[in-house]
């Protein structure tokens, strides 16, 4: 009995449904803090006070004679930004000359929003980009005064030390520079390779003598196939094979009557055979002749490197389908004609600067991400996903170069993060 494996399912179940504080009992992990009052959910406020809220659902800080409201406005379809406003005895309060600066300390990376003044409030000069998960310092200058507020808001992060992600099976990998092969899948059929097919009929009329292969024999070039004895001479002459191959048609029979409009072997070389695939129209345009194609087919048969060596100029008028067609080795026998098979074809190639592994992609709310490291703390990090293949994802923006993120088994840190319950509320 393999207890090392026996060992591993359980932690990892233990990390999935055991609950945090059974996993922490177990194997040490710190179980994620609820979610602050009014923050997207995580570790508890810095400061009590900023839990609570102005008129506009912001943070409140600050006494009667100031007071300041910072919101995190967020209507659907609007980019996320900072609104400030002030407050002087409960009423609205328009300093003329306020200087604002937020500071977002993140996981990876501090942001600094300055304000300007914009009707009865100070507007960000830049977004508050998700995910809205940061350590908050606000300042204030006013009147020849400085204030200074702090407020948490965490989500989708969870602590994981290195003895659990190992334990866990969990792989470590940094974004970087990648190869990105694009791919589409085709059904396709074996056929022979007609090219390489050879008919062989008798030169004169006779009688069939003596007949030497049989069909499914090898033979090669200038192998006696049959014996002939010529209507016209009276002698016996000899049928030979043209090329080497298989005996894949036998048509004659000793004794019979043999004349040159009748086959008597068709010999075939099967070290190569035809794959033919059927392509969807929206497909046409990504195919070119020589683009490489991998073939898959019954369970047990290696797969086989090609190139496409035909694309058909017709479609077929039900099906608005077209054919294309490789070349395809054979060196075993194992691509048998009549055989089902499927084909990817790369049609595009790029090195991209940033890519992550597809093994790495999670979901988190409605966004893609990828758990990004820094220390001992994962937190979720949405990305822009450009060009992608079955093993890498590009980024086109949201994860910079070197970052450490979570890829083979990653999904056992999304299930920590899922535990601490966290919500996007401000």
């Amino acid at each position: 009995m393999n207890y090392k494996a026996i060992t591993n399912a359980g932690i990892i179940a233990l990390l999935l449904v055991g609950g945090a504080y059974v996993a922490k009992g177990i194997l040490g992990i710190e179980p994620a803090t609820h979610a602050e009052e009014g923050g997207h959910g995580g570790a508890a406020a810095i400061d009590n006070s900023s839990k609570r809220r102005g008129p506009h659902g912001g943070r409140y800080f600050g006494d009667p004679d100031f007071e300041c409201e910072v919101q995190i406005y967020e209507p659907e379809g609007i980019t996320p930004e900072f609104h400030v406003y002030f407050f002087k005895d409960g009423k609205p309060y328009a300093p003329k000359d306020a200087k604002i600066v937020i500071k977002l300390e993140r996981i990876n990376r501090t942001d600094t929003i300055q304000f300007k003044k914009e009707a009865d409030y100070y507007v960000g000069d830049a977004p508050v980009v998700e995910p809205h998960s940061f350590h908050a310092f606000v300042k204030v200058e006013n009147a020849g005064k400085t204030y200074e507020w702090k407020f948490d808001s965490i989500e989708g992060r969870a602590e994981m030390p290195d003895e659990i992600l190992a334990r866990a099976g969990v792989e470590m990998v940094r974004a970087g520079p990648a190869k990105i092969r694009q791919r589409i899948s085709l059904r396709g059929r074996v056929h022979l390779n007609e090219q390489t097919r050879t008919s062989i009929i008798p030169r004169y009329d006779g009688i069939v003598k003596a007949v030497k292969k049989e069909l499914g024999d090898q033979v090669q070039k200038g192998d006696v196939l049959a014996l002939v004895e010529s209507n016209e001479s009276l002698q016996t002459y000899e049928v030979h094979a043209e090329s080497a191959g298989t005996v894949i048609e036998k048509n004659v029979r000793l004794g019979e009557f043999a004349n040159n409009q009748r086959t008597m072997f068709v010999v075939a070389d099967l070290s190569t055979v035809w794959v033919d695939f059927i392509v969807h129209r929206k497909d046409f345009p990504l195919l070119k002749i020589g683009q490489a194609v991998t073939l898959h087919a019954d369970e047990g048969i290696e797969s086989v490197e090609a190139t496409l060596s035909y694309l058909s100029p017709f479609s077929a008028e039900g099906s608005q389908t077209m054919m294309a067609r490789a070349v395809v080795p054979n060196p075993k026998g194992e691509l048998r004609p009549g055989l089902f098979v499927t084909g990817d074809v790369v049609y595009a190639e790029a090195e991209v600067p940033v890519a992550v592994k597809a093994s790495g992609l999670q979901t988190f709310r409605d966004w893609d991400v990828v758990f990004v490291r820094v220390g001992t703390l994962f937190e979720a990090m949405p990305f822009e996903i450009g060009r992608r293949d079955a093993e890498w994802i590009e980024v086109k923006e949201g994860i910079p170069a070197g970052t450490s993120y979570a890829a083979g088994n990653s999904f056992i840190i999304k299930a920590d993060v899922m535990k601490s319950g966290a919500t996007h509320d401000h």
